[in-house]
């Protein structure tokens, strides 16, 4: 029953990541970088923040209980709406359920992101999701 849980989680997370992606206001364009690669300097980063941290979450940063319990009820509650949908779930009807649990969508995505990469983690959020059902 968990791995189950588990891939439904899993394929959620992607769709959102997806959707987010495809319904995104701003397109997404290629940077002006110049091809001539006698001017290429590797030691230079594309990044417009060169700061990596700001790109990377770190392993060991905590994300409060409180944001995780929020996650819980509302992970039953998105699962709960797109089994209810089936395949005419959308997007935006998923973000509001998110919000409405007082969370972004991209602190979701994150702590869906969190527990794929972190077992330790997924177990400690796992256990939630149980007690809120």
């Amino acid at each position: 029953m968990k791995i189950y849980i588990l891939i439904i989680f899993v394929l959620f997370a992607s769709i959102v990541v997806i959707l987010k992606l495809i319904t995104s206001p701003e397109p997404v364009t290629s940077p002006d970088i110049s091809l001539d690669m006698k001017s290429y300097d590797t030691g230079k980063s594309t990044y417009q923040n060169h700061d990596e941290t700001y790109y990377k979450q770190s392993p060991n940063e905590e994300i409060d209980d409180l944001k995780l319990i929020a996650f819980a009820k509302a992970f039953v509650d998105v699962q709960s709406y797109m089994h209810k949908a089936g395949n005419k779930a959308n997007y935006n009807e998923t973000s509001k359920i998110v919000q409405n649990h007082g969370l972004s969508v991209e602190d979701y995505t994150k702590i869906a992101s969190r527990m794929n990469e972190n077992s330790g983690f997924q177990d400690k959020v796992q256990r939630m999701i149980n007690e809120v059902n």
